[in-house]
């Protein structure tokens, strides 16, 4: 079976998904997660409130926020310690890295000029990810990975509930090869099997 009209679905997948409008858009406590398998490329993309990834949503007021902000991101983007894939799929991480939208970057960068404080060793304070009118700040991760045997990757468990206590509920909506999947994991039920 050949897989090439999906390959040139891939790079457009992650807008498609988060572009749909579906229940719970930025509530507290819920994220989402996209999958997308496309012959030995697997993708990966979370998106969830900065509230329940670092803490809160405004700007760091501080440098205590400022760390907590840093951890946080950085924590977000360690793949393997958040996803388990089974060993069979050999899958390797390629890279993992905020994704910040264009409406986002033109903000914050609004905001760096607006400022003029040439003291500013910390760059832009805010969160990575998307930004919605009522100023609720989203995280937005990708991972990508190489599977040499992406036949036997058929399963994902995640320990984002145990990382991040707040976060109580992820859509999982995926493509893989053998079509649609799509589950909610919880804290109690954080592997899906398809």
């Amino acid at each position: 079976m050949s897989l090439t009209p999906f390959a040139l679905v891939l790079p457009l997948l992650p807008f498609s998904l988060f572009a749909q409008s579906l229940p719970g858009v930025h509530e507290h406590g819920f994220g989402r997660l996209s999958l997308a398998l496309d012959q030995q490329q697997l993708v990966l993309e979370l998106l969830a409130p900065a509230a329940d990834m670092v803490g809160f949503e405004h700007a760091p007021g501080n440098d205590a926020e400022l760390a907590q902000l840093t951890a946080a991101l950085n924590r977000v983007q360690q793949a393997e310690t958040l996803f388990a894939l089974p060993e069979a799929a050999a899958c390797r991480l390629i890279d993992s890295r905020l994704v910040e939208e264009d409406t986002h970057h033109h903000q914050m960068e609004e905001h760096k000029h607006d400022e003029h404080d040439e003291h500013d060793t910390h760059g832009t304070h805010g969160t990575h990810g998307t930004h919605d009118a009522h100023g609720h700040q989203d995280v937005l991760v990708q991972y990508r990975y190489h599977c040499r045997q992406p036949q036997s990757l058929d399963r994902l468990s995640t320990t984002l509930f145990e990382q991040f206590p707040s976060l109580t509920r992820l859509e999982l909506q995926g493509i893989v090869p053998s079509g649609q999947i799509a589950t909610t994991l919880t804290p109690e039920q954080s592997t899906f099997s398809w």
